[in-house]
């Protein structure tokens, strides 16, 4: 493949975005026009996405995209999942995206009592329960928002609706879909407990499928901002969904997505629902060509991020920091990082204090040793997930493959490979982006393979320390026994 493509891909997470043009030719090039911020902000009573702002710092990015690169040939965008908007009938958005970070998210499991069992919701969709599912959040809409749903034209998905104010035309994509616990991966459609809820099926736009087109951007926004007209392709529109996308995944693999939050499973062809599956509360979710991403989703580095927060520094040497963070490791203080004390983030330092008092460990003092015992109870984590993965699938992990953000945590990777005993491949911080521009080139170009990329020289972790007391360790605490 001798010719070069250039997309625009939009990325956008649930701490920033990111607005990068990338290049498929023999190899993949990226370079990022645009960061912006991105954090809820306090609405009346509802924590909030300020969509407008988004949306003109995305605009803001595609023209600075299309000033570097003329020949950008279609733009993706992809986003986290559950939270969405309401378009009224004027065609407008009714009021900002509520944030799954939002308290209201408490009361939707009980309102949703008399429909259906959390049981039988998970035999029907394979996702696994948390509170802030899309399911839930419009059971609380359902109870406490009739008037928006009266007024409500169109319910659509953060990447659905920054696709929608793009190019006019309200579609649901499918692999974000599938995160919203009302869509049956073996069936495939939207399930029937949702409209007996109350939703109306109306509200609902045309499903579409990665590598189709939502259509072309609007002439208003091509004339005001000087841009080509180009389509705006469905990619992967779940981040995490194009994250693993970006990468060859083989059977006997175990990718884990690392940002805001950790993804950690396998790739399957068929969905994996039963008992034990529910119990371990692992999820569903539909990839490219309807694999299965298999996978338990856990805390992630945006409990760094709240500890980082907490000691209110002016200015941060990360490469310093994990430094200092390594010669600390030896406060090896545990803590269940998916605790329901540490889910909203409030407190947080004074949370992890209490957790390892109560367990009978040393608290945490200095900023260093805050992030060793976050450190230590991440991979711990995905040791836990890695055996359960394995005993759910019967599938033996030959290696593990971390992407995102998280995976430029060279600490964190070596010790995975410590705690785990297997291999770690480093991959791509940007690994969302490539995923998203992969299923724009192949919209173009469906025979294309992954295979015929050049891809750089893979870091690559192999285990050197033992860390199996501080596993056994973060068991005992797990079982809910006091040190």
């Amino acid at each position: 493949m001798n010719d070069n493509h250039h997309y625009l891909t939009v990325d956008l997470g649930a701490s920033s975005g990111r607005v990068i043009i990338t290049t498929v030719g023999n190899s993949i090039i990226q370079k990022e026009v645009h960061r912006f911020k991105n954090q809820p902000i306090q609405e009346a009573v509802l924590l909030v996405w300020p969509f407008e702002y988004l949306l003109q710092e995305i605009l803001l990015g595609i023209q600075k995209a299309f000033e570097i690169e003329p020949n950008l040939e279609s733009i993706g965008i992809d986003t986290w999942g559950v939270d969405y908007g309401y378009i009224g009938k004027d065609g407008l958005l009714l009021r900002n995206p509520v944030c799954y970070r939002d308290e209201r998210t408490l009361q939707g499991q009980s309102l949703t009592n008399a429909f259906f069992s959390k049981e039988d919701l998970y035999e029907q969709t394979g996702i696994q329960h948390l509170r802030f599912n899309t399911i839930y959040q419009l059971a609380y809409d359902l109870k406490y928002e009739q008037k928006l749903l009266r007024n409500a034209r169109t319910w659509l998905m953060m990447p659905d609706l920054i696709a929608y104010y793009l190019t006019g035309n309200p579609r649901i994509e499918l692999t974000n879909l599938s995160t919203t616990s009302f869509y049956n991966p073996k069936e495939k459609n939207i399930i029937d407990a949702l409209y007996r809820m109350g939703f109306n099926k109306d509200l609902i736009p045309q499903e579409i499928q990665p590598g189709e087109v939502y259509g072309y951007l609007k002439e208003d926004i091509v004339n005001t901002y000087h841009l080509k007209n180009v389509p705006v392709i469905a990619v992967c529109t779940h981040d995490t969904a194009s994250a693993i996308h970006s990468i060859d995944v083989n059977h006997d693999d175990v990718y884990i997505s690392s940002g805001t939050w950790s993804l950690i499973g396998k790739l399957l062809e068929q969905p994996l629902i039963n008992l034990e599956t529910y119990l371990a509360s692992y999820t569903n979710e539909v990839g490219f060509n309807h694999q299965i991403r298999f996978l338990k989703n856990i805390a992630g580095f945006w409990v760094k991020n709240k500890i980082i927060e907490a000691f209110k520094l002016d200015k941060i040497d990360y490469q310093s920091l994990d430094q200092e963070i390594n010669q600390n490791l030896t406060f090896n203080s545990i803590i269940d990082l998916d605790a329901p004390e540490f889910e909203l983030g409030i407190d947080i330092l004074e949370g992890i204090k209490h957790y390892c008092i109560k367990t009978n460990q040393s608290t945490p003092k200095t900023l260093a040793e805050y992030l060793a015992l976050f450190n230590y109870s991440l991979v711990c984590k995905y040791k836990h997930h890695l055996e359960t993965l394995e005993r759910l699938t019967h599938i033996k992990t030959k290696q593990i493959i971390i992407i995102g953000g998280g995976s430029q945590n060279d600490l964190i990777n070596q010790m995975t490979a410590d705690i785990t005993g297997l291999v770690v491949i480093k991959g791509d911080k940007e690994a969302t982006s490539i995923g998203n521009a992969l299923v724009q080139h192949q919209s173009k170009y469906p025979n294309f393979s992954k295979s015929e990329l050049r891809r750089k020289n893979q870091c690559m972790f192999k285990p050197k320390n033992d860390l199996s007391k501080v596993y056994q360790k973060y068991q005992t605490i797990l079982k809910g026994r006091i040190i």
